[in-house]
């Protein structure tokens, strides 16, 4: 029989899991960061919940910027706009530049 490597069967595919808020805070639940910086994990958390922030208060866009991302989460600018724009890459996340303002929206699903 042959042995079939699961690594490159796999490696052409990409999954996507569909989450909800209340997953994440489920999984967060008990969780206490010893530190101030958080994990991107964390930070990826904290969109999530300004995201439903924002969307109770009728608007779809987190409004901020890069500096006040940087301050909540104990990171440097230049680590946070990465972050940003990785999740952009994945798809997660669109970004609005305002001038010194970045407006972002979490590309989820509302029902």
């Amino acid at each position: 029989m042959k042995q079939v490597n699961r690594q490159n069967q796999y490696a052409e595919f990409s999954m996507t899991i569909s989450t909800s808020r209340e997953l994440w805070r489920y999984l967060f639940r008990g969780q206490k960061n010893s530190s101030q910086k958080l994990t991107r994990v964390e930070a990826f958390h904290d969109l999530i919940e300004r995201q439903y922030a924002a969307l109770q208060e009728e608007s779809e866009y987190i409004f901020g910027s890069i500096s006040s991302l940087s301050r909540a989460w104990h990171w440097d600018r230049d680590t946070t706009s990465a972050f940003i724009t990785d999740l952009e890459e994945f798809g997660v996340v669109s970004r609005y530049d305002m001038g010194k303002r970045a407006v972002l929206k979490l590309n989820c699903t509302i029902g």
